[in-house]
Formats: C-alpha cells, sequence, structure tokens
C-alpha cells in the first residue's frame, strides 16, 4: 500500500467552516447504531420474554461494562492527539490498540470472577464469556473510529455503524427464529462486530501516513492512557451496576423491565454525543479559550432545550408506546420511563462540560467527580433496590446525573476561571415549568396523550430556535461565529 501524508485541510483550526456537517454525520451514525441497537433489543424482549430477556440484558451489561473498562476512552484520546498531529495517527492508533487489547484480558477475566463470586449459573458465566469474543474486532473498530474522528474523516462513520447494526440485527433475526436463543444473539454480536471492523479499518486506511514522524512506546501510550481506563472503570461501577445489583437483589424480571427504559435513555445520547464529538478537535485546537467556553455556552443551550423537549415527549408517549410495542407485561416500563427520562436534562449538559474539561486536558478530574458519583450511587442502589426494585433504580440513576452536573460546574469555574451555562438558560427553565404545569392540570380534563401533546407544541413554540429571529437565533448560525477561524 502507498504511503500518503496528511492534508492540509484536515488540520483542527479549520474545522469550524464544517461543525454542522460534522454534528450531522456523527449524528447520523449514532440514529443507525442505537436504531439498530434498539431493535435487536426489542426483537430479543418480544421473542425471549421478560425473564429471559433480563438475562441477555445482563450479558450485555457485563461485557459492555469490561470494553469500556479496557479502554472505550482511547477513542477521545486518539480523536484529541490526531486532531493537533495527522501525521501520528498510524503508530497512535496501533499503540492503543496494542494497548488495549493487553487490557483486555484480564478485565473480561476479573468480570468473569465477579459474576462467579455472586454466585451466577455457570450457564450464564459461560455466555458471557462467548460474548466477550466480540471485544476483539470492537477494540480494532472503535481505534479506527479514534482515527476517523482525528482527521475528519466523519462520512465513514455512518458505513461502519450501518454495516455492524445490520449484520447484529438480521443475524439474530435468523439465529432466534431458528431456536438458538441467547446464544444466536451472541453470535450475531460477533460478526457484526467483526464486519464493523473491517469497513472502519479499510475506510480509513488510505488516509493514513504510514511513515509516521512519530513514534510514540507502548509503555508512553500506555502511561499516557491510563486515565482513559481508570475514569471508564469508575463511570461503569455506578453507570451500569445497577444492572447486575437489580439481578441479584431484585431478580431478571426487573432486570429486563428497567433494561428497555435504560438502552432508550442511552440512545438519547445521540444529540450530546453527536455535537460535542464534532466539537473536541475545535476545543482541543483552541485549549478551551474564551471563544471556545462562549461555543460551549450556545451549544449548551441547544442540549438543553432538546432534552426538555425530550422530557415533555417521553411524559407523553411512555404508556401508548410501551403498551403497543411491547404488550401488557412490560407495564412497568412506563414509570421507570417517566423517571429515568429526567436523567437527560443533566445527563446533555455533563456531555458538553466533560467535553470541555477533555480538551483542556482536565481529565484527571474527572477521576474525582467519577468517584464521589460512584460512592453515591452504589449506596443509594443497595439501600433501596432490595424495597423499590428498578423504579429505585431509576431514580438514583437522575440524582447521580444531577451530582455529576454540579461538580462538572464547579470544576470549570475554578479551572476555566468563569462558569458556562446554557445561553438563556432561565428564560428557557420558566417556560419549561410553565409546560409542565399546563399538562398537569389539563390532564384532569382531557386524555393524557392530548395534554401532553398541547403542552410540548406549546414548549417548542417558544423556546425552539426560529430561523431569522434576532432573539432565538438557531443553531447553525450560532456557530457561524466560529466559522473562518
Amino acid at each position: 500500500m502507498i504511503a500518503t501524508t496528511a492534508s492540509p485541510e484536515l488540520k483542527p483550526d479549520s474545522v469550524g467552516n464544517s461543525v454542522i456537517p460534522h454534528a450531522r454525520q456523527i449524528s447520523l451514525s449514532q440514529v443507525i447504531k442505537r436504531l439498530f441497537r434498539m431493535a435487536v433489543l426489542l426483537l430479543a424482549a418480544r421473542l425471549l420474554g421478560v425473564e429471559l430477556f433480563g438475562t441477555y440484558a445482563l450479558l450485555l451489561t457485563v461485557v459492555e461494562m469490561a470494553a469500556i473498562i479496557s479502554g472505550c476512552g482511547y477513542i477521545d484520546f486518539l480523536t484529541r492527539e490526531i486532531a493537533k498531529r495527522p501525521d501520528s495517527a498510524w503508530n497512535l492508533s496501533v499503540k492503543a490498540t496494542q494497548v488495549r487489547l493487553a487490557y483486555l484480558l484480564p478485565v473480561v477475566g476479573i468480570a468473569l470472577l465477579v459474576l462467579k463470586g455472586l454466585r451466577f449459573p455457570a450457564s450464564l458465566i459461560l455466555n458471557a464469556a462467548l460474548l466477550s469474543i466480540a471485544l476483539i474486532p470492537r477494540v480494532v473498530c472503535e481505534s479506527a473510529q479514534g482515527v476517523i474522528k482525528g482527521l475528519q474523516r466523519f462520512s465513514l462513520l455512518p458505513w461502519t455503524e450501518f454495516v455492524q447494526g445490520g449484520i447484529v440485527l438480521a443475524a439474530a433475526s435468523l439465529l432466534i427464529t431458528y431456536g438458538f436463543g441467547v446464544r444466536g444473539i451472541i453470535a450475531a454480536e460477533i460478526l457484526g462486530a467483526t464486519g464493523g471492523a473491517v469497513v472502519a479499518v479499510l475506510g480509513i486506511s488510505r488516509s493514513l501516513n504510514f511513515r509516521s514522524s512519530e513514534d510514540r512506546s507502548f509503555r508512553e501510550v500506555m502511561r499516557s492512557t491510563l486515565v482513559f481506563n481508570i475514569y471508564p472503570f469508575i463511570v461503569n461501577v455506578y453507570d451500569r451496576v445497577d444492572v447486575v445489583l437489580l439481578s441479584k437483589l431484585a431478580g431478571n424480571i426487573a432486570t429486563g423491565i428497567y433494561s428497555l427504559p435504560y438502552r432508550a435513555f442511552a440512545t438519547l445520547q445521540i444529540v450530546p454525543y453527536s455535537l460535542m464529538t464534532a466539537l473536541l478537535p475545535v476545543f482541543s485546537y483552541n485549549s478551551a479559550d474564551q471563544d471556545s467556553r462562549e461555543i460551549c455556552s450556545r451549544a449548551m443551550k441547544f442540549l438543553y432545550i432538546t432534552a426538555l423537549l425530550v422530557v415533555l415527549i417521553t411524559l407523553t408517549l411512555a404508556k401508548p408506546a410501551v403498551l403497543y410495542i411491547l404488550g401488557q407485561s412490560y407495564t412497568g416500563c412506563i414509570l421507570t420511563m417517566k423517571i429515568l427520562v429526567w436523567a437527560a436534562i443533566p445527563g446533555f449538559l455533563n456531555y458538553a462540560l466533560n467535553t470541555l474539561l477533555l480538551s483542556a486536558h482536565k481529565e484527571n478530574f474527572f477521576l474525582w467527580t467519577a468517584g464521589l458519583c460512584t460512592v453515591f450511587n452504589l449506596s443509594a442502589n443497595l439501600l433501596l433496590i432490595p424495597r423499590f426494585s428498578f423504579l429505585a433504580a431509576a431514580a438514583v440513576t437522575v440524582l447521580t446525573e444531577l451530582l455529576l452536573f454540579s461538580q462538572n460546574l464547579y470544576l470549570i469555574n475554578r479551572l476555566l476561571g468563569r462558569s458556562v451555562l446554557p445561553k438563556d438558560w432561565a428564560r428557557i427553565t420558566l417556560r419549561f415549568v410553565a409546560a409542565v404545569g399546563g399538562f398537569m392540570l389539563l390532564r384532569h380534563w382531557i386524555p393524557e396523550a392530548l395534554a401532553g401533546s398541547l403542552a410540548t407544541v406549546a414548549f417548542a413554540a417558544f423556546a425552539v430556535p426560529i430561523p431569522g429571529h434576532e432573539t432565538l437565533p438557531t443553531f447553525r448560525r450560532l456557530m457561524g461565529n466560529h466559522r473562518g477561524r
């Protein structure tokens, strides 16, 4: 293969001209990824039943925890470093992949030992080990995605997710239909991860400079990325361990009921993930300067309005959607969704603040914020799950996101010299409170779905940006101040 050099147009200081197109590509890739994931989950929920689906949800959670702890955050590390030095992409991505694979085996081994220590059935432990095989191609795929983002070749991302998700859905549908059950889904996950890795690697290989002027050692990369292992480990303890605790303390049925709303909540992260991933190279190149903080505030306004709309829509449609799609056996999901959706508000804003801190090389502080959240989350879940089951897990998730948000606000103010909040947040909040109040009153006289629809439309009319309006400019116009940098 002929080596090529990085093109001048890949310089991060020109990314301001294409933040919106980049955000669209990232958003599209995440929509594809999450929709395929939700389709597989809904398929499994319908065909396997609540209890067996709860088993699959537990397996998926354990293996995903292992994936993230082994270094899922390396994607952001590669994005940040390659955005600054595009010529280092090949060497750095290879070394990061090697480091992560070196972590993978002991991480998976520890996860399996924990399951055994908690006295889960041997069949479940074996299935977890089989599903862990999918992590090998996943590591390769995610390293390639880090390079794709660092070089700003975002158009490759949707194709990678489409191939991976399409293979999983098609294979899972076929194998479950033929009676392979959970093992069939495991095989589908391995095939999908492999397909995604092939597409990502082949897609980015033509843009790499294989004769990099920078040659970082294995030890140096391991040392530089250590925080990207420790921080995800802490985050995963409070972010996903509630599923494990539910399975152990309340049973697989409670796990199945909680997992679907939680996965739906995870799907909502498409919005902040897409926008802030597109902005990370900009913030990194400018070292989170005054201009970056102003852009972050404007981005947070967009995220804040979006999260509030999601809350109103969920309050309106949770009941009819669950009953129509899943049936009466999943009625517990309704209230769980209505509680869990409130975590989207601080969760969306945390994405923005964490991205700003990451671009300023303040990721070490993530360990402290995540550590405090972990202590709170574990303590609250252990105390409340035995009594309130999946509803407790949902409420604790909301409170944990609020705790993280308060810490992020403090750190931004202390480390960067000023607070960063959503632009016009007070006015938006007042209008949202009025919309919720109207919904609560109207549902006593008219159907709840109609009351919620009217409240959502009213809030959207007053809060959503309107093209050409001076007081409510579109997000594209807000980002226009950064163009030409």
